[in-house]
């Protein structure tokens, strides 16, 4: 099978009818990723004359991802290697860290958190999906998303926010994400929303994007960039991506300016929110707005939306705490993360459970209790929102 495309698009190199090469034509030919697919698993969700590149989804939830205890295996391993390493082998090897941890923890979040994994401010009376999605729309509006406009969601999860602004906006939005199993089970959940034909999903390390300069309108993303082995980098990419004139709303974990690098146990946390959520160097609120800057772009705005919108009997780390106990938040409470961490052994044991459940809850409990410490202290935020444009006047590409 064979397909000819524009540069930089992916391009489906000949292969056995169980096995297909997917490959950017740009980039280095040993980068192609193998992929197993059957015929009804490799598809477009629509016609490459309508929408950018080639989404590749797979059916892989057994088939990619491994049981917990060797996808936690890998990502431990990954990050003692990376740590190790130089600047250009952290960048190559990040990605991968990166698609492991996501191997290991996306049940979980699909548990205790549904569709939507990220934190947002929130109203008295207003439970966190309901923030939530107020926060998905809100950022569609800044962005003054409407139908026909090209939009990436970058580091896109399952695709709770897609779904939501994509409802919203009527916008086309390709969801970028390098985590297969995320990617399938988006799929099934943007299906299931009636949302195929406009929202869809790419197979990509974000750091490299198989795509043209200029494809997108517009691009955000929610709590995905704190990811990245280089900042400036990805806002060069980004740069690239987007077309003149146009914009990134990027929310993302920082640092605020009171976070003290001289304080022992301001490091601790810094260490135990990076470690157990694979974030290899969180930035402050100050230099995340740096960077933008220097990869090109105009900032329109910068805030964090904790702080300006947020309200202090609601905050965002309350969801970790079991103050707003519900059936459904249970779980993200600290007494039910002990009680799943504890469950989960018990049903390794009688081999109910994947092997390595508990020990990725016990993991994901260290990751929560630091991020809540870090709130209360009022050192870190998830929700710093940089809201810049491409000049007009800026070529196609970087």
């Amino acid at each position: 099978m064979t397909a000819t495309t524009a540069p930089g698009r992916l391009s489906v190199r000949p292969g056995t009818p169980a096995s297909t090469s997917f490959a950017c034509e740009q980039c280095d030919p040993a980068s192609s990723w193998q992929r197993d697919t059957r015929a009804d698993t490799v598809r477009r969700l629509r016609a490459p004359s309508e929408r950018p590149g080639d989404a590749v989804p797979t059916d892989v939830d057994e088939q990619r991802s491994g049981n917990p205890r060797e996808a936690l295996r890998d990502y431990h391993q990954i990050q003692q290697l990376s740590e190790s390493q130089e600047d250009a082998a952290r960048i190559e090897e990040q990605p991968k860290l990166v698609s492991r941890f996501y191997d290991a923890v996306t049940r979980f979040y699909v548990f205790g958190w549904g569709t939507t994994f990220h934190f947002s401010p929130r109203r008295p009376g207003e439970s966190l999906v309901e923030s939530q999605r107020r926060h998905d729309e809100e950022i569609g509006e800044i962005l003054q998303l409407k139908p026909a406009m090209e939009v990436a969601d970058l580091g896109c999860g399952v695709g709770g926010p897609m779904i939501t602004i994509g409802r919203a906006s009527g916008a086309n939005i390709t969801g970028i994400n390098f985590s297969p199993e995320q990617i399938s089970r988006g799929e099934r959940l943007v299906a299931k929303a009636g949302l195929s034909e406009t929202c869809r999903f790419l197979y990509a390390n974000f750091m490299d994007v198989p795509l043209e300069d200029g494809t997108f309108d517009a691009i955000y993303s929610f709590e995905a960039v704190c990811h990245a082995p280089n900042n400036l980098l990805l806002f060069q990419e980004l740069y690239r991506l987007v077309k003149p004139g146009g914009e990134i709303a990027i929310v993302d974990w920082c640092f605020t300016d009171k976070f003290d690098p001289t304080n022992s146990r301001h490091q601790e946390i810094r260490k135990d929110i990076e470690t157990n959520n694979a974030v290899p160097d969180l930035l402050t609120t100050e230099r995340q707005v740096e960077t933008v800057e220097e990869a090109g772009f105009e900032i329109i705005q910068a805030i964090d939306q904790q702080a300006e919108h947020g309200n202090p009997q609601t905050p965002w780390y309350m969801a970790l705490q079991g103050r707003d106990f519900s059936f459904t938040s249970w779980a993200r409470t600290p007494i039910g993360r002990g009680f799943t961490a504890t469950v989960t052994r018990l049903l390794e044991l009688v081999r109910i459970a994947p092997a390595g459940t508990s020990e990725t809850a016990s993991f994901l409990n260290v990751a929560a209790d630091a991020l809540v410490e870090g709130g209360e202290l009022e050192i870190f935020t998830p929700s710093f929102l940089v809201h810049a444009r491409k000049p007009a006047g800026a070529g196609d590409g970087s």
